[in-house]
């Protein structure tokens, strides 16, 4: 069973990644990845990123958090699972550092996400449909290792189900991929705007 957090970080984002890649958290960097970046020069690749676009203000990253319980997994798991779940979650557009404390009882993974992406510049948005499909990822990595995972239960100051906003995201997600997809292929064949309409109706638009 693994939990997450994710929030807002609007300090220095050096002293963010100092803090997540530490050597003795994290065993002289031995668990600490970079997706999109090299973890050492991570700084220098999300400030230029934000140079490029010109988006230097606001949010400077955020910072993710997933720790499992006590004795569940071994750091080696921890960080795998980690890995996988930030290709998955930021992969495609953002730069994400992951690294594996190992300092306390229950391993955890912390991420660090550039708050600006480098393949089109536009800003991460973080809402609870982006957490709800956050927590179902994490939750089918553990289910995939053979771990326990969290029942989905109301939150204390809400009655938000994170399951339903992941239900809604998927079906979205889904329709809209394909769709775009299905568009794309027609453009890419067609020699006419009516060659397009008849594609796509061949397609049962």
């Amino acid at each position: 069973m693994a939990t997450t957090k994710l929030w807002k970080f609007k300090s220095r984002l050096d002293r963010l990644i100092d803090y997540a890649i530490n050597g003795e958290k994290t065993e002289n960097k031995l668990y600490v990845s970079g997706i999109n970046c090299m973890p050492d020069t991570a700084f220098y690749e999300m400030t230029n990123v934000k140079k490029q676009f010109f988006k230097t203000g606001g949010i400077e990253c955020y910072h993710g958090y997933q720790s499992f319980v006590k004795g569940e997994v071994t750091a080696e798991q921890a960080h795998e699972i980690g890995v996988k779940l930030a290709e998955e979650m930021w992969g495609d557009r953002f730069e994400v550092i992951v690294s594996t404390h190992l300092n306390t009882k229950h391993y955890h993974n912390h991420f660090v996400i550039n708050s600006v992406s480098f393949k089109d510049g536009k800003r991460y948005y973080d809402n609870r449909t982006t957490y709800a499909r956050l927590r179902e990822l994490s939750d089918s990595l553990c289910q995939e290792y053979g771990l326990s995972v969290l029942e989905e239960k109301p939150c204390r100051n809400s009655k938000i189900n994170y399951a339903n906003y992941y239900k809604g995201y998927v079906e979205k997600n889904n329709y809209y991929t394909t769709t775009k997809a299905d568009i794309d292929r027609a453009i890419a064949q067609a020699y006419s705007y009516k060659d397009f309409e008849n594609l796509m109706r061949a397609m049962d638009y």
